[in-house]
């Protein structure tokens, strides 16, 4: 059973309801405390349009440490 929480965010000019919910499931899919699935569910998006968020944010959708992806790069 997965466990949800209410989060009030102070709404500005700036920042709507649509954009905090992206943010926020930007960050913990970056912190890889979330899956892509329940990043992009709890951004309202499918999950091509939250890569597509993640891509304007500069955020890895891999989610692959540096470190590793140079070992990667090497073994090839």
């Amino acid at each position: 059973m997965i466990e949800t929480m209410k989060l009030e965010v102070p709404l500005t000019a700036w920042v709507d309801e649509k954009e905090a919910k992206i943010a926020l499931a930007a960050e913990l899919y970056r912190e890889g405390k979330i899956t892509l699935k329940q990043a992009a569910d709890t951004a309202g998006l499918t999950v091509w349009d939250f890569l597509y968020e993640l891509g304007k944010r500069k955020i890895s959708f891999t989610n692959i440490p540096l470190e590793d992806l140079r070992d990667e790069i090497e073994m090839l």
